[in-house]
């Protein structure tokens, strides 16, 4: 009785679920949710591995009668390499805005792990691995650490460049991955939200900060773009340019007035983004 397969990798599974439908005569949807072409890149150093990667994963979704992106950005870019614009559809996603909210915020979270007293804390949750652009964050912090802004770097998460995070960043406080409540009470209990990623097709991380009521820093290249507007709910900053991350996160730094500003508008944004009206506008869309 399957009427459609949605197909969420392009990997092993993938293949055989688009094989499976191809044999059954079945429509199928795609969904792309990472920039497999960008993080080849960045961690072989290899353009040749990277052409090979966009030309099997332009062979893959051109298979699918849809294919769902997590932004605009990548949509055009699917356009951009010639797959036609009718099959392209934006992905709703959605977040658990009760888990995620400004309420769990609690003075002693940080200051139990080392933030002192005057000093603001920037939030990075996430992998910690190369293709996330952390060495650019670190930078930052150090320019404004050296020059005596009371910025606090705070991270969340674990990976494979953790080891070398620590070292380019001394002064951090590194808690690893954190989970349910305990990850909301780190989220809303830091004052604003850095994610320099360039490769990221969505980034939940960023809305789960924005339901948490903190104002968000991100790059212009990606998806992430399109969840912050401008100078209202956070910054869009020039990907990878080190001094336009610097002067963002000094400015939040510096405004305590903006930052709270910004934060209600942060959560404003995000308020009516919970899964369940994303899934309705998914089986919405997917019943055209």
């Amino acid at each position: 009785g399957f009427t459609e397969v949605i197909i969420s990798t392009p990997g092993p599974v993938g293949l055989a679920a688009l094989a499976a439908a191809k044999v059954l005569g079945l429509p199928t949807a795609g969904i792309y949710h990472t920039d497999f072409p960008e993080y080849v890149r960045i961690l072989t150093e290899d353009g040749l591995m990277e052409s090979l990667t966009w030309n099997y994963m332009h062979w893959f979704y051109s298979q699918l009668d849809t294919i769902y992106v997590n932004s605009n950005h990548y949509r055009q870019c699917w356009i951009d390499r010639g797959i036609p614009a009718e099959k392209l559809k934006i992905l709703p996603r959605g977040l658990d805005t009760g888990l995620f909210h400004p309420q769990k915020r609690s003075a002693d979270f940080w200051k139990a792990r080392g933030l002192r007293d005057g000093e603001v804390g920037a939030l990075y949750v996430g992998r910690i691995s190369r293709e996330k652009n952390l060495d650019l964050f670190a930078a930052a912090m150090r320019r404004l650490l050296a020059a005596g802004v009371p910025v606090r770097p705070l991270i969340v998460g674990d990976g494979p460049y953790a080891g070398m995070m620590k070292e380019l960043l001394p002064e951090g406080i590194y808690t690893g991955s954190l989970h349910r409540e305990e990850l909301a009470t780190a989220f809303a209990s830091a004052d604003f939200f850095v994610f320099p990623s360039t490769t990221d097709t969505f980034g939940n991380v960023v809305i789960e900060a924005q339901a948490s009521g903190l104002p968000v820093i991100v790059s212009d290249v990606g998806g992430p773009k399109d969840l912050v507007a401008d100078g209202g709910d956070g910054f869009v900053t020039k990907g990878l340019d080190l001094d336009a991350l610097t002067v963002a996160v000094k400015t939040l730094v510096l405004d305590a007035p903006l930052r709270r500003s910004m934060g209600e508008a942060s959560r404003a944004r995000v308020a009516g983004r919970d899964w369940s009206h994303a899934a309705s506008l998914f089986w919405e869309e997917s019943g055209e």
